[in-house]
């Protein structure tokens, strides 16, 4: 690609982006491998911890969202205790984010491992089904455990398949975004008889 050869610390950022086989370590015992669709190794329970301390953390920062509203003058009572209160808005929406991202995980390495360790959409498919499965237990009716185990099973695959990037031409796309052009300009046929046609603005 001429772009790459372009000097400068985004040309050299564009080059090493797209140079095949890359591994990029994103925290120990976790790396992210291939190009475009980035796939994590590691010990499977390592990542299951991994997953259920992220999800906490999400589930903590909304419950503590809701909290900076409470307590609400109209539909809040004020016979319980405040502190109380603050604590359950913060701490259940962290326990079901938490047990949402370690099924998830868990169960994604164990299709891996029942697998001989293959990695595709269908792995998703079914550890989406089991994650949705638990977020549906909130609201505890069969119907909604299952439309949302479905409905986050299909989702998860449908981001497997579709990767990181969903563009077909990633090249075209880092062009787009970060303005690279070739060291050689060639202008288009359109433009070399405007420059004919009007010589007196050739150089604008």
């Amino acid at each position: 690609r001429s772009w790459d050869k372009k000097p400068g610390y985004l040309a050299r950022s564009v080059a090493t982006t797209h140079k095949p086989n890359t591994t990029t370590t994103m925290a120990p015992n976790y790396t992210f491998e291939g190009d475009p669709k980035h796939r994590v190794s590691g010990p499977g329970f390592d990542r299951t911890l991994y997953s259920v301390a992220v999800g906490a953390g999400v589930g903590t920062f909304f419950g503590a969202c809701n909290a900076a509203w409470y307590p609400d003058p109209i539909s809040t009572a004020t016979s319980s205790s405040l502190l109380r209160n603050v604590g359950r808005m913060v701490t259940r929406p962290a326990m079901w984010c938490a047990l949402a991202a370690g099924t998830f995980t868990g169960t994604e390495c164990v299709m891996e491992m029942i697998r001989n360790e293959k990695q595709d959409a269908w792995n998703s498919l079914v550890a989406g089904m089991a994650g949705g499965s638990v977020v549906g237990l909130i609201n505890g009716r069969p119907q909604i455990i299952a439309a949302t185990a479905i409905g986050t099973g299909i989702f998860m695959a449908a981001l497997d398949l579709s990767g990181p990037k969903t563009v077909f031409d990633e090249k075209a796309l880092d062009v787009k975004r970060n303005g690279f052009l070739p060291e050689v300009h060639v202008e288009s046929a359109a433009l070399a008889s405007l420059k004919e046609k009007f010589p007196q603005h050739k150089d604008l």
